[in-house]
């Protein structure tokens, strides 16, 4: 009886944590954010990393249907690929249409996509998607050397907001819908000039970390933001201040 009591105890446990999703997990913030909340809850990953085409429409769809019940789900994946030291400078007046379409494919289509099929397949839950600093204003074209940040990705991300704001009024009250906007986040393979550059824009004179990321999630799938719905959070050291 005691051996049964401390099973079903454990059972109960484990049962509790409540299940969410995690997009671009293999991510540098999608790690940490899996690092960081797998204690609380209960975490499936998906991304390209690890065999899943998250802009595969079916796979998607069958994902969903296979996984109800859940609680949660945090969009980090993204197309934002880094600059190499022989990027070719592309104007925006020469910015490839098949490319910008390849921004949006991910960024916000698939990013749609996820929202969709979670709502499809779930009577109520959070979602945080994440757009960008360049998602609700213009890059700070100087702090670029040789290199000027795709159009793409702004208007991608840019329509990530408003995506979120259109659902969350429209799903409301049953599911909590909210947008993260994370200034630039210090990853070792950035050019130090460019980092020097960049603390010089940002009030707090440095680049956000990792491990700083994932405040705003807990509190966003937490019952401490039971009120908030289609907001937009900025956190940047200050960045969209100047």
């Amino acid at each position: 009886m005691v051996l049964q009591s401390i099973l079903m105890g454990a059972w109960g446990i484990m049962s509790y944590k409540k299940k969410i999703v995690v997009t671009g997990s293999e991510g540098l913030i999608g790690r940490q954010i899996v690092k960081d909340l797998k204690d609380t809850y209960d975490i499936v990953k998906l991304d390209k990393q690890i065999g899943h085409d998250l802009n595969n429409a079916k796979f998607v769809e069958s994902f969903f249907i296979e996984n109800k019940h859940l609680y949660g789900m945090i969009i980090c994946h993204a197309h934002n690929p880094l600059p190499l030291k022989n990027t070719k400078k592309i104007e925006p007046h020469e910015q490839d249409l098949e490319e910008l379409r390849q921004y949006f494919e991910t960024n916000t289509i698939s990013c749609f996509n996820l929202c969709k099929n979670f709502i499809k397949n779930n009577s109520g839950g959070n979602i945080v998607t994440i757009s960008s600093l360049y998602g609700i204003n213009s890059p700070k074209h100087h702090i670029y050397n040789n290199f000027v940040k795709p159009i793409g990705y702004s208007l991608s991300k840019s329509s990530v907001v408003i995506m979120t704001k259109y659902l969350a009024s429209y799903y409301a009250p049953k599911f909590k819908i909210n947008c993260v906007v994370l200034g630039g986040v210090y990853d070792k393979k950035f050019d130090k000039k460019f980092v020097k550059v960049y603390n010089e824009n940002v009030p707090f004179k440095r680049m956000m970390s990792v491990e700083e990321t994932t405040g705003i999630f807990k509190f966003l799938l937490s019952d401490d933001s039971s009120y908030a719905t289609g907001a937009v959070y900025t956190i940047d050291g200050g960045w969209s201040t100047w």
